[in-house]
């Protein structure tokens, strides 16, 4: 995708001189969005307002988007629904630059793309569910236990109990 054609890419040239407290908002949604060549986001909606300051633009946005992720109780592949909100300032020049490095780039165009990835996957849930009563796996065998049932022994032991199952079994 070119530069001219990416959707994320937002010319904020006149905000540049406007005067400190102008605000712009632009909303966008997608079916599919490619972040990356690792991160594809599905239904990718989001707000993005620009404000100008003394120091820069400062960029606030509020994105969702569904990932695809695995299951952490039975490892199937899963959707999982991902919002993020962050607040970045691009600097107008090296002097007033923040932690984050951003400076309002010559061209006046501010490509959030890789923002926008950065901050979906860290925001996307580490332990994502398939559904809220996923049976997960069986400790033994490994079978999807949402799929069938095993012919593992399931019999749980009180571990207070433990040692005096150990004596037993030494016989």
């Amino acid at each position: 995708m070119s530069k001219k054609q990416n959707p994320l890419r937002f010319n904020v040239g006149q905000i540049i001189h406007e005067t400190p407290g102008f605000t712009k908002s632009i909303s966008f949604e997608f079916p599919f969005y490619e972040l990356g060549d690792d991160f594809t986001a599905k239904d990718l909606k989001g707000t993005v307002t620009f404000s100008r300051t003394q120091k820069g633009i400062l960029l606030e946005a509020s994105l969702s988007a569904v990932a695809a992720t695995h299951c952490s109780r039975c490892l199937d592949a899963t959707l999982t629904q991902t919002l993020s909100d962050f607040t970045e300032l691009y600097a107008f020049d090296h002097r007033t630059e923040t932690e984050s490095g951003l400076i309002v780039p010559e061209s006046g165009y501010i490509d959030i793309t890789d923002l926008a990835r950065e901050y979906l996957l860290l925001d996307t849930p580490t332990t994502p569910l398939c559904k809220p009563d996923c049976a997960g796996l069986c400790p033994i065998c490994g079978e999807n236990l949402n799929h069938g049932t095993c012919n593992c022994e399931t019999r749980t032991i009180d571990p207070r109990m433990a040692k005096l199952k150990d004596l037993l079994d030494d016989e």
